[in-house]
């Protein structure tokens, strides 16, 4: 009976939906797992290797992802030149550690990217994000 109920609690760790509320509570930066979120052009997802690092029981298997916000292709958006000016994660994410399922916080339609850089004082020019003459 033990080992049965070893082997069900196991198989359904594995199922388990990630919640970033759940993993709150370690403290973790965001870069622990999203590396590249503070120097790079795109945060990345976490990997199995990342989620092995701490939970080894684990074995080797595809870590689902939901992407939550994508901006068109046609907008350089870089979330190491974001973090460079002192933008918080949570200025766009929302406070990510209180939520179950990550929601969208911000749109990323051209409205609401140029609201927040007039709020924040930071360029309002075409060519910031946009290269000028494709």
């Amino acid at each position: 009976m033990r080992t049965m109920l070893v082997i069900l609690l196991a198989a359904n760790i594995a199922k388990a939906e990630f919640t970033h509320k759940r993993h709150a509570e370690l403290n973790l930066k965001c870069t622990f797992c999203h590396k590249g979120a503070e120097t790079a052009e795109r945060a990345t997802f976490p990997g199995w290797k990342t989620c092995n690092s701490c939970h080894a029981e684990w074995s080797e298997q595809a870590i689902p992802s939901r992407r939550v916000y994508k901006v068109p292709d046609f907008v350089f958006f870089s979330h190491g030149r974001h973090a460079a000016g002192k933008v918080a994660c949570a200025a766009c994410h929302g406070d990510v550690k209180a939520q179950a399922v990550l929601i969208r916080h911000r749109d990323t339609k051209m409205a609401d990217c140029i609201a927040c850089h007039k709020t924040s004082k930071a360029t309002v020019q075409c060519s910031a994000c946009h290269e000028i003459g494709q």
